[in-house]
């Protein structure tokens, strides 16, 4: 879940949008709206030292 993914990231400085399901980090206008967020199971987010 999110706050599992977010344990990894700790001391890092997130990029926009944060930590988020995979398929709305950086949404493709077509895909994204097909994707129902009950079948994504991974969170993703960019992050980097401060």
């Amino acid at each position: 879940d999110r706050e599992q993914s977010a344990r990894f990231l700790e001391g890092l400085e997130l990029v926009e949008p944060g930590i988020v399901q995979m398929h709305k980090w950086k949404p493709d206008s077509d895909t994204y709206e097909a994707v129902p967020d009950a079948d994504i199971a991974m969170y993703g987010a960019v992050g980097r030292k401060p």
